[in-house]
């Protein structure tokens, strides 16, 4: 989670990392276990989010950006999956993160 401002040396790389690790990671999850849970008729997807996908705070915009995408992808396959499948999104945050009233 390398976290800046946006302008700050413009971190392109560590931009795409964390697309690469939080979204694409997730997408590439689920492709691998969406058609064996759909064959054996049922299974559960857990997929980590952050507090930061509920609220963006100052210096983490790409980081905040991608916990979102990941809620967005969870809801929408929970959405799609029909009754058979369960998804769940998990959103840990630090101490400070998890007190305040997002």
């Amino acid at each position: 989670m390398p976290i800046s401002p946006l302008d700050d040396d413009l971190g392109v790389d560590d931009w795409e990392q964390m697309i690469d690790v939080n979204i694409k990671g997730v997408l590439y999850g689920i492709a691998a276990a969406l058609p064996i849970f759909r064959k054996q008729g049922f299974g559960h997807f857990v997929n980590i989010a952050s507090t930061a996908g509920h609220k963006t705070v100052p210096n983490q915009s790409v980081y905040s950006a991608t916990r979102f995408a990941v809620r967005a992808i969870s809801e929408g396959l929970r959405q799609d999956a029909g009754d058979k499948l369960r998804v769940t999104i998990i959103s840990p945050g630090s101490s400070g993160q998890i007190s305040r009233k997002l």
